[in-house]
């Protein structure tokens, strides 16, 4: 079976991570041995004045395909469009692209990555092909973009909209995710879907938590609405009044920096970005990993932080509360409406340690070999 997918290298991403471990599972395990995996990567940059196509083999059943080409801006395309179909038209050259990839390739399916404008033009390209595809949820875009202008939100819902069909198979990370995007999206039901959590990669699992006296609290994640980072602010200047004496270290882009309030910069610490595998040191020095996101449809960040050593406190927006629940943390799925109360609710985290036999358990049930597993037999033979 050959399937091709959207796939890109970021260090700070969750589908990214989630994409890539899959592809090494796919490269490494046995079962995957007649599965031919390719991956297409499109780098916005031009070079020499004109597309780029570079088609390179890492492994005998995965092969990346890298596309260098000049891509409007989505989001003045949107506010410039007056619908979809416009939307569409700016994005005529990447999707006649992806279309001559398919034709070249002849995938069995196609697996999309997301619902973003990436996913969503090779979604155009693959039904123009008639080829079969899945969508795996990461993220759901109708809630990233409900602050946008209504123009923007009504261009990004009918966007959203076209991923559903009665043909498509579905792979959400958790049930809250399935029932978001069935209730605020397609607002129809679906014929074939699989829940499957993100997995934990096991290098998580293998960092050794010291014992620290430090108030240390971390945070990573984009500076996106959705994640709620101005709730980092406001903790971090309640942090400086109330003399709490927690240090608020924040793993993030870079451009944050910019839009960072003068006097934030003096009560937190910005890292850049950094490798997943570094993510477990990061974490281990930490005494808590907060999540105040608004909305996700899983979040790897917590788990990952869990996995750790570390304790962390999320949403109940998160598709990660479903998983926390499963292994007996309801406790740290809290109300984040004020730096008070979360205040409180980290003193009693801090008091806590997680425990050699939780870790176990979760290195069980999350790892990748199992998830992806489970993900591969469900798109294999549909």
């Amino acid at each position: 079976m050959k399937i091709l997918t959207n796939i890109r290298f970021l260090k700070v991403a969750g589908i990214a991570q989630t994409l890539l471990s899959f592809a090494d599972f796919i490269q490494k395990d046995k079962t995957a041995k007649n599965i031919q995996f390719i991956g297409v990567n499109v780098e916005n940059s031009i070079k020499n004045g004109e597309q780029v196509l570079i088609s390179k083999s890492r492994e005998k059943n995965f092969r990346l395909v890298s596309i260098s080409m000049l891509l409007p801006d989505i989001k003045e395309i949107v506010e410039r469009s007056a619908n979809i179909k416009d939307v569409e038209n700016a994005y005529g050259p990447l999707i006649e692209t992806y279309l001559s990839i398919i034709l070249k390739e002849k995938p069995d399916l196609v697996l999309l990555n997301g619902t973003y404008y990436l996913p969503w033009c090779l979604y155009l390209a693959a039904k123009r092909a008639g080829v079969k595809t899945a969508v795996h949820y990461h993220g759901c875009l109708t809630k990233e973009t409900e602050h946008f202008a209504e123009h923007q939100r009504m261009v990004f819902r009918e966007m959203e909209k076209m991923f559903f069909s009665n043909d498509n198979r579905y792979i959400f990370p958790s049930q809250m995710a399935k029932d978001t995007v069935v209730g605020e999206v397609f607002k129809n039901e679906i014929k074939h879907f699989r829940i499957l959590p993100n997995p934990i990669p096991l290098h998580f699992f293998d960092i050794i938590k010291k014992k620290r006296k430090s108030r240390r609290i971390g945070s990573v994640g984009r500076w996106t609405y959705v994640k709620n980072p101005h709730f980092i602010e406001k903790l971090a200047l309640y942090n400086a009044r109330q003399i709490k004496n927690f240090t608020i270290h924040i793993i993030t882009d870079i451009g944050a920096i910019a839009r960072l309030p003068l006097r934030i910069l003096d009560v937190v610490k910005l890292t850049k970005p950094m490798d997943n595998h570094k993510l477990p040191d990061f974490y281990s020095k930490m005494d808590l990993i907060i999540c105040p996101s608004h909305f996700e449809t899983y979040g790897n960040v917590a788990q990952e932080a869990v996995a750790s050593g570390t304790p962390a406190l999320i949403t109940p927006t998160m598709g990660v509360a479903e998983t926390f629940r499963h292994f007996g943390l309801d406790r740290w799925i809290i109300d984040f409406s004020s730096p008070a109360r979360v205040a409180k609710a980290m003193e009693n985290a801090l008091s806590e340690t997680i425990t050699p036999a939780l870790r176990m358990e979760m290195r069980q049930e999350m790892n990748p070999q199992r998830i992806h597993s489970l993900l591969l037999d469900y798109i294999k033979y549909n």
